[in-house]
């Protein structure tokens, strides 16, 4: 065979070309009859004049003010995000306000739907015993437990349509999914957004086709304190969802990776028609019930807890019969008058005694102030340990 042998001159080459249009044609077309498959035509859509015409709807909230479509939460590590959807879920089923706050909108029969990929079956099941749930209302929860019956992956059409199935049949209208890791595969390479919306496009076939009125989430904050406040992996995770909700707790003066200072957590949510700023919620641990305590967020929060720590650290120096001064005041509390903390540490020395009155002062030697108890009572407690029961 020589460099300038030209295929096209065999006699057989025709007949080789025709075979492979034939198989190209075929492929196109089995790709286009696939995709047809799991395609079902939308009605044409009305002109926008006619679809002003009608009666606009009311939002849609699933839980009014906080979720509406599908929403996530992202929480920062070890927050308790299985104990919030656990929570929310008990709200669907029994009508009561979620966190004893937030009305929830739903049918009284509403059945939910629970994908748990994060608590084996027995310690979801467990917890789920001790928020005493009414039999009527567990008999209206559907549980899938990933880690006995295997992974769920959404861009699986086997799967998907496997879910689809279960979904309608079971009648489930709301479904809570956690956590996202466990259903989406970060990928190694490549574009992280384009992945995620792609996984994105498979969760909305599963909602549409499952008739579903929305989908909570549960997933992971950053790592940082900047990053607490937004999904881990793709900007993609904070695009898509209709609410993104933010869960956090209190660290005190430690970093955002350092375990809570208390059982108090923090809730903040942000979307289409929610704007709700971070407020505090309490946790019970012999019923696992989360609920609203009417307080701010967690700076708010560690104000209370200082002034509370200086005021104890007074009363501890006045039964000694002692009177500290400011120096030794900030020593014994671990407060550096002179470091870059020193603005905060001032901020919370002056709303103990200007604000709550907890702690007074009197004279000393010189321009010397001296540190006694004051008047002010505390008006809420802080625990400073972590005793109340697992919060995962």
């Amino acid at each position: 065979m020589t460099a300038d042998w030209d295929p096209r001159q065999e006699d057989e080459y025709a007949d080789y070309l025709r075979a492979e249009r034939l198989a190209q044609a075929a492929q196109a077309d089995a790709r286009r009859l696939e995709a047809a498959a799991f395609w079902t035509p939308p009605p044409y859509p009305p002109s926008a004049y006619d679809q002003l015409t009608e009666t606009p709807p009311e939002v849609d909230w699933i839980v009014r003010d906080l979720w509406v479509g599908n929403a996530q939460v992202n929480a920062q590590k070890k927050s308790g995000k299985t104990t919030l959807l656990m929570n929310a879920a008990v709200a669907l089923l029994t009508g009561q306000p979620f966190l004893g706050q937030f009305e929830v909108n739903v049918d009284s029969d509403c059945r939910v739907g629970y994908l748990n990929m994060e608590l084996t079956k027995g310690q979801f099941n467990r917890w789920l015993r001790e928020m005493d749930v009414p039999d009527d209302a567990t008999k209206r929860l559907e549980l899938y437990h990933g880690r006995e019956l295997g992974r769920l992956d959404l861009a699986n059409d086997v799967v998907a349509e496997w879910l689809i199935r279960w979904l309608r049949e079971t009648g489930v209208s709301v479904l809570l999914m956690d956590p996202l890791g466990s259903f989406y595969d970060q990928p190694s390479g490549g574009d992280p957004n384009a992945a995620y919306l792609r996984w994105w496009a498979c969760l909305e076939r599963v909602v549409l086709e499952a008739g579903l009125r929305g989908v909570l989430i549960a997933h992971h904050a950053g790592y940082s304190e900047e990053g607490g406040n937004r999904a881990r992996g793709a900007s993609a995770m904070m695009d898509k969802p209709d609410v993104n909700l933010t869960y956090r707790y209190n660290v005190g003066e430690g970093s955002h990776t350092d375990a809570p200072v208390d059982t108090k957590r923090y809730l903040s949510a942000f979307g289409r028609d929610v704007d709700i700023h971070e407020f505090e919620l309490e946790y019970s641990a012999p019923t696992r019930l989360l609920t609203v305590t009417g307080r701010g967020g967690r700076v708010d929060a560690e104000l209370e807890r200082q002034a509370e720590r200086m005021r104890d650290a007074v009363l501890a120096a006045d039964a000694a019969g002692r009177r500290p001064n400011k120096g030794e005041l900030f020593a014994e509390l671990g407060w550096d008058n002179t470091g870059r903390g020193k603005a905060r540490f001032e901020k919370w020395y002056r709303y103990t005694i200007d604000q709550k009155q907890y702690v007074a002062t009197e004279p000393g030697k010189g321009n010397e102030r001296l540190h006694v108890p004051g008047d002010g009572e505390p008006t809420w407690r802080f625990r400073l340990d972590a005793e109340g029961g697992e919060v995962e």
